[in-house]
């Protein structure tokens, strides 16, 4: 058996590394902790998670995907997101939907990636 420790970050391919960055940067307020141009990459931070962007000339991401990236929300401010997506013109394409002790919503980043911000964290 192999014993995990911890996830070191997880990767999303992307078409517009910068195009995504903005992205990513303005919703969520990562930050860029390395960018490695010559490669098309870019890893982002925020708290303790880490994401991989590696651009790949003409990438869409198919509508019926079931890959998700899933963050949690506090519940004070899940509506105060559900605002600034609307704000920031973010397109929800599933949601908010009521689930167990809160709620969920699943939005797309530039490359129909799928990320859902929800509450409460599930036990596990």
């Amino acid at each position: 058996m192999i014993v995990i420790e911890s996830m070191n970050y997880f990767g999303l391919t992307v078409s517009n590394l910068e195009k995504s960055i903005k992205f990513y940067k303005n919703l969520f307020d990562f930050e860029i902790i390395d960018q490695i141009s010559n490669s098309g990459q870019a890893i982002l931070k925020i708290g303790d998670i880490r994401i991989c962007l590696s651009e790949v000339e003409d990438y869409k991401n198919q509508n019926d995907s079931k890959s998700v990236v899933s963050f949690y929300v506090d519940e004070e401010d899940f509506e105060d997101a559900l605002d600034e997506l609307d704000k920031s013109e973010v397109e929800i394409v599933y949601g908010p939907e009521n689930i167990k002790n809160g709620k969920k919503v699943i939005l797309i980043d530039p490359d129909n990636n799928k990320i859902e911000l929800s509450y409460p964290k599930f036990e596990g």
